[in-house]
């Protein structure tokens, strides 16, 4: 008989390189004790950092030959987060759910020349185009569309992103009374 058990999981955390590696851990070990065909994650996120959120995209989706990952916005997908999220084979969203994409930020700090500003430049330009390519592959957004949201500083609502692929379902979130349930604390 296949397997078929589904780990639900809670996550609430912004996306930084010491919270992708500790979620990673938790995963793997997850996959290990548990040995689930399906890990879904009630996932909400403030977003963050670009090179840990395409780390943690990377690392879900190397799963998708083993383990199907579900992804529901349970109340905010921002910013980088919108990558990660669309490393589920499945994407929901809850009803009041919502969704804010926008472009690439830099601190700056110390002295800067022409060269480092055209190379700060430059890296922005290619994180956009990195995130543009990532999620209009899987939805039916196109990358132009996505940069013209990167620019409008406006949360998207949950019609929105069923509209255009982002999501496959508006559902309130389920968990069975007998399903195996961690919260994922990654601080």
């Amino acid at each position: 008989m296949p397997n078929t058990k589904t780990v639900f999981i809670t996550i609430y955390e912004e996306i930084n390189a010491a919270k992708v590696k500790k979620w990673i851990s938790a995963c793997t070990q997850v996959i290990e004790v548990h040995k689930p065909s399906e890990l879904y994650f009630l996932f909400a996120s403030s977003g963050g950092e670009v090179d840990a959120g395409f780390v943690l995209y990377n690392y879900l989706v190397s799963l998708h030959q083993n383990v199907t990952i579900t992804m529901h916005n349970i109340g905010l997908i921002n910013s980088m987060a919108n990558v990660v999220f669309m490393a589920g084979q499945k994407r929901y969203a809850a009803p009041n759910a919502s969704f804010l994409y926008h472009g690439v930020k830099a601190n700056m700090s110390g002295e800067m020349n022409i060269v480092h500003l055209r190379e700060l430049i430059s890296s922005m330009e290619g994180m956009e185009k990195r995130i543009s390519e990532t999620i209009s592959s899987k939805s039916k957004m196109t990358e132009v569309e996505l940069r013209e949201l990167f620019h409008q500083g406006q949360a998207k609502d949950v019609q929105f992103a069923l509209d255009k692929g982002i999501i496959h379902e508006i559902k309130v979130p389920s968990v069975p009374p007998d399903a195996i349930m961690l919260t994922f604390n990654l601080s």
